[in-house]
Parts: structure tokens; sequence; C-alpha cells
């Protein structure tokens, strides 16, 4: 893709004060391709596809800043006390909170962009079906996970096409439903039209496709819709992944390391940051989550909670997972800070790229990786088979394995079978973007929460959508906000 790399994206304005991000976000903002674009090339299409990908990851914001990851703050895992941010944390979001406003404006260009891209592959009369299934396959993955995002943390949204993102003023939100179902649609395209591997590295492929419909059937199993029927749906199609070509990094802490990130049997779709395009595909969650002191020089943004660290079972993983000793040797403690997360501290630093600087790194950041797998294998069989079979087991200590723990023992119920692997799942995909939707589908939101923000209640499921995007009886806010 770095030999069609147009800039397309509109980049965002950043200032940093004291180690925390105050971000300016644009109202409103066009996509970055008119829907009106006419593409009839293979390298038009690519230019395009180049520019559905940037939305979600360049200009120091969504996936390379780690913008899912402070939305889900109501998770034990994840921490920030910036201004800007700690509304989040606090279970006490606002309307107009910037990083809603940003989340939601790069998701829909996103999909406006794909949007473009599935509405002109019909012009494309020279260009192989072959090609053309590819084409369309990444364009919907990737529109698929923009809306997967947008449904989960803000529920009814408009589902906008190619055909009706013109009229967005009319255009009412769409149903839960509606939304999961256009999502599913998306998926099964993509799964038929991609490729089981690209030789570029970042693409999403017939792989990335199974696991994240697998991941959508999960989440459909429980809230909102809890259609427990796709608990078998999301076994069914977790178990099309197993025991291919995708397999678990044998040393967990490899999996955060330069060396790794291209190689790794794990990593199933991941955004990969680069500084060779000026910077704008330049990661920056090395800085974000690094502490501002004690030798460290980042930028201390967000972190981890000490609850959450004394909860963490002890092992490889643990150590993998967590920054507790800075680099002049002072434990968090003694800093009198929060453990910081040590997953993304490798971007390729070095002489020209020191931590604490405001250069771009190579970081990289997983979204879809092979342990998931195995772990919503394991929910899912359990939960649609009315216990644990020793598939699931197998599932689910496998992942144990790795981590050094020591294996479930069989024979369990049914319930304490899906708390262990709710557990699990909390430890293994910690700072990844996953405990607070699973918190959400569970309805668990309340009962992890109270002790530490007694003001949580069954609304904050939901954050408010962002206030300026509003239009009554077309775009409504969510009960409680």
């Amino acid at each position: 893709m770095k030999n069609t790399i147009i800039v397309l994206a509109i980049m965002l304005s950043i200032t940093l004060f004291g180690g925390c991000a105050d971000v300016a976000f644009e109202e409103n903002p066009p996509s970055l391709l008119s829907p009106n674009t006419f593409f009839t090339t293979e390298s038009e299409f690519e230019a395009a596809l180049v520019g559905t990908f940037r939305p979600l990851y360049s200009d120091w914001s969504a996936y390379d800043y780690g913008y899912d990851i402070l939305l889900s703050q109501g998770g034990e895992d994840v921490r920030s006390d910036a201004d800007i941010f700690k509304n989040l944390d606090r279970l006490n979001p606002n309307d107009n909170e910037e990083l809603t406003r940003g989340f939601w404006r790069k998701h829909y260009q996103c999909i406006a962009n794909a949007n473009t891209i599935i509405g002109n592959l019909k012009n494309a009369t020279e260009i192989s079906d072959e090609k053309l299934a590819e084409l369309g396959g990444q364009a919907k993955f990737l529109r698929a996970l923009a809306f997967f995002n947008l449904v989960r943390f803000f529920g009814e949204v408009q589902l906008t096409t190619f055909e009706n993102q013109n009229d967005v003023e009319n255009l009412k939100q769409a149903t839960i439903e509606e939304i999961y179902t256009s999502i599913v649609n998306d998926l099964k395209d993509a799964e038929t039209g991609l490729p089981v591997s690209f030789a570029d590295k970042g693409r999403p492929t017939q792989g990335a496709a199974k696991t994240l419909l697998a991941k959508v059937y999960l989440t459909m199993a429980g809230w909102p819709l809890e259609d427990t029927a796709k608990y078998t749906d999301a076994r069914d199609k977790a178990a099309e992944i197993m025991g291919g070509i995708y397999s678990l990094e044998p040393n967990f802490a490899d999996l955060w390391t330069q060396g790794k990130k291209l190689t790794t049997p794990e990593f199933i779709f991941t955004f990969y940051g680069s500084t060779e395009q000026e910077g704008v595909y330049g990661s920056h969650m090395h800085h974000a989550t690094r502490h501002w002191g004690n030798g460290e020089g980042g930028w201390g943004d967000y972190f981890s909670e000490e609850r959450f660290f004394n909860a963490f079972p002890d092992g490889t993983r643990k150590d993998a997972s967590f920054t507790t000793v800075f680099s002049d040797g002072t434990s968090y403690i003694d800093a009198g800070v929060q453990p910081h997360i040590a997953k993304y501290r490798d971007a390729g630093n070095g002489k020209d790229n020191p931590p604490g600087s405001n250069v771009n790194g190579e970081g990289f950041r997983p979204i879809l990786r092979y342990a998931d797998v195995l772990l919503v294998y394991a929910e899912a069989a359990n939960m649609a088979e009315g216990g644990p079979s020793q598939a699931a087991y197998d599932a689910i200590n496998a992942v144990r394995q790795r981590a050094g723990l020591t294996n479930l023992s069989s024979g369990m119920s049914q319930s304490d079978f899906d708390k262990a692997v709710l557990d699990e799942r909390n430890w293994e995909l910690a700072f990844e973007g996953n405990r607070w939707h699973d918190l959400v589908r569970r309805k668990m939101v309340v009962e992890v929460n109270q002790d530490e923000h007694p003001n949580v209640s069954e609304t904050n499921r939901l954050l408010p959508k962002p206030g300026a995007q509003l239009i009554p009886g077309v775009l409504d806010q969510n009960p409680g906000y």
C-alpha cells in the first residue's frame, strides 16, 4: 500500500500540556473522498482504499493514539487523569466530549470513503472479478469494523451507504438490529472476497473477516440484542479459524516487540505505524502510555489502575503487560503514580526518536489476534452447549499455559467456566479495547464499577452521542444524557 499512498486526510491540530493531550476537532467533517468520485482503474481504487484506512490510523488520533481504549475507561484496565479524557474514566461523560466527537468523526469518514469504493465497483469494467471482490472485501471489512465500534459505543446511529450518505439530514437513525444485520452482511461478503493473505501487512484478510464476524456474533448474543442463538454462530465461526494459519506466539512478551510485529502467527488484523510518509502514519501510543517522569519522557495521558494490577495473576504475561519500574529505577509506588501500560512501549525508538519527543513511531496496534479467537470459542461454546466441552477447555487452557498459569480443571459448572473465561479475557486482552465491551454485553457495568464510581448506572452502557451531530427525530440522544 505504500506505493499508492496519497495525502487524503485532514490533519488534526494537537497541543500537549504537561503530558495531557488537548485535541481540537472539526465539526461535521466532510468525507475524505467525494461520494461522486468515479473510479475505473485498479490504482484509483487502491488510492481510495488508502483513504479509507487513513481516518482510523493517522493524524495523532483513532487507533494510533488509542481512542477506543480511552473511550473504554469504564473497564478496570485503563484510566486517565487528563482533563480532556477523565470524564470517560469517571463514568460521567457529556455530549460535548472532544474525544467522542473525534472518534465519531473518524469512523464516519472511514465509512463514507468505504461507501465510495463500494458504490463505484460497478464502474470498473476492466478489473477482474477476483480483484473487484478483493477491493470490495477490504472496504466492507473496514465499514463493518467502523459500524461495529459505533453501535457498541453509541447504540442507534445513522446507517450511511453510498446511496443515502448525501442526505444525512433526513436519514433516521437505524435500529441496533438493523446495524448489526448490515455488519454481518458486510463481513460475509468480505469473507468470500478476501484472500487468505496479502504480501502487504496491515490489509484485512479472510481470517480477519471471520474473526471479526465471530466477535460480532458473540456481541449479538449479549446486551442489547440478547440473541442467544448467536453463541452457536460465534462458536462455529471461531472454530473455522482455529487450527489454520494462525497460532499463539510462544512467548507473550514477544508479541509486543518490533522484531515480531510482521512475523508473529498471532496477529490477524493489525494497524502498523510508519514514519516513511512524513510521519502521517506514525504511532503515538508509545508516548501516550509512558509515564511523564522518572526518565520515561512520556506524556502519561493514560495508564492502568493499581486495583487491576493487584488482581492480575502473576507471571510473564503480567510482566509484559505493565511497566512498574521506570527508566531511572523508581517503582510506580515510590513515584506516587499508577502502574503504566507496557504493551505499546516498543515503537522503534532510537536516537532519532527518543521517548518524550513528538516524533512519530513505528509502533503497531493489534485489533484482532488469535488469543481472542480461542477465548471467543471457549465462551461461546460453553454458553451454546450448556457447559464446557473438552474443546472449550483446550481453547482457554492454551491461553493460560502461554501465560504461565495452570490449566482449568475439568468438571466446572457452566457459570464458573463462564466467569473464568471473562476473567481470562480481562487479563489476556488488557489495554486492547475489549474489557469495556465485555462488561456492556454481559450487563456487568454497574457490578464492576459501583465501588469505584458510585454514580454508575445502566445508562453508562452507552456513551452520549456528540451533541453537535444530533437532529431531533432523525438522530436522537441516548436515554439518560
